[in-house]
């Protein structure tokens, strides 16, 4: 069960009912309005980062509520911490390792998984062969997936080992950068870019024919306004 209680009939507005938005706003614009005391603009700084800290925290955890908790979890303690931010690095950057560091928490505590294994540790022949594994010139997939293929899809991708299901969840399906993606896995960009080869080699003995990335792991208004909610009732409540 989940560790909060929404309320179904509330409804998080600010400046006489106006419902923040404003898809426009800056990480840091976002940030510095929150510090000055507009509890509420963390609005959207969360509507921003939901479905990508659902999907990657999916790659640690099974369970769609535990998911939730951990993603609500990550945004009141990088609201806690916010005062401490200073702007040096990507706010991105720095939230998804928050919520990778709160999901391998909970899924060691359900020892689901194994930690990562250190950098450099896990191919020690990475390096000679990066030119070989060098990443493909693939587009997005030309054809949208069906049900039945979706659902191939998304097993697949779970069923790979955590270190390749992390790195395809950031480069392929969320499109974060090399450099992004190796800056929140503490790995290099070279090992970012042969563990991404090395997914999709295991992907395709499994999948066949096209796939689009972006159609599977869905994250839907329902899920991102629950949560979003969920965060503002717990910092209101401090």
């Amino acid at each position: 069960m989940r560790a909060y209680v929404i309320k179904q009939e509330t409804e998080l507005r600010v400046d006489n009912e106006r419902t923040v938005t404003e898809p426009g706003l800056s990480d840091e614009a976002a940030i510095r309005r929150v510090l000055q005391g507009e509890r509420n603009a963390y609005e959207v700084i969360m509507r921003r980062y939901n479905q990508r800290l659902f999907r990657i925290a999916r790659s640690y955890i099974r369970d769609e509520d535990e998911i939730e908790d951990v993603v609500q979890e990550t945004y009141i303690k990088a609201y806690e911490q916010l005062h401490r931010f200073e702007f040096r690095s990507r706010f991105s950057t720095w939230l998804t390792r928050i919520l990778m560091n709160e999901a391998l928490a909970r899924a060691r505590r359900q020892q689901r998984f194994s930690p990562l294994a250190p950098d450099g540790q896990d191919d020690p022949g990475a390096e000679r062969r990066q030119h070989a594994l060098a990443p493909e010139k693939e587009t997005p997939m030309e054809r949208l997936m069906n049900a039945e293929l979706k659902e191939i899809l998304e097993k697949a991708v779970d069923d790979l080992p955590e270190k390749y299901r992390l790195v395809y969840m950031m480069r392929e399906v969320e499109g974060m950068s090399v450099a992004e993606t190796s800056e929140c896995l503490a790995i290099t960009q070279t090992n970012v870019k042969v563990r991404v080869n090395r997914a999709k080699e295991m992907l395709r003995g499994t999948i066949s024919g096209f796939y689009q990335q972006e159609e599977v792991f869905e994250f839907n208004l329902v899920r991102c306004d629950r949560i979003v909610k969920g965060v503002l009732e717990r910092i209101g409540a401090r």
